[in-house]
C-alpha cells in the first residue's frame, strides 16, 4: 500500500474559499488560544460548563480538521 504524499504547501492548490476559511479558523483560534491563556476568561464555568473552552480553542479546532479532511 503506498501512502500518498502532500505537496510542500497544501494550500496552494486549494479553493480561494478554502484558503479564507483555513485563514479566519486559525485567527479565530489564535484569538481563542491567547483569551484563555492570558485573559482572565475562565475554561470552565458553573453557569456555562466548557462552552467558553469550546467556542474558543475545540471549534475553530474542529473546523479546521473539517477542512483538512475535506482537502483529501
Amino acid at each position: 500500500m503506498s501512502r500518498r504524499s502532500l505537496p510542500p504547501f497544501p494550500l496552494a492548490d486549494t479553493t480561494p474559499f478554502t484558503q479564507w476559511a483555513t485563514a479566519i479558523g486559525l485567527c479565530w483560534l489564535g484569538v481563542g488560544l491567547f483569551a484563555l491563556v492570558l485573559t482572565p476568561v475562565p475554561a470552565h464555568t458553573l453557569a456555562s460548563g466548557w462552552s467558553p473552552t469550546f467556542w474558543l480553542v475545540l471549534a475553530p479546532a474542529c473546523a479546521l480538521l473539517g477542512l483538512r479532511l475535506r482537502a483529501g
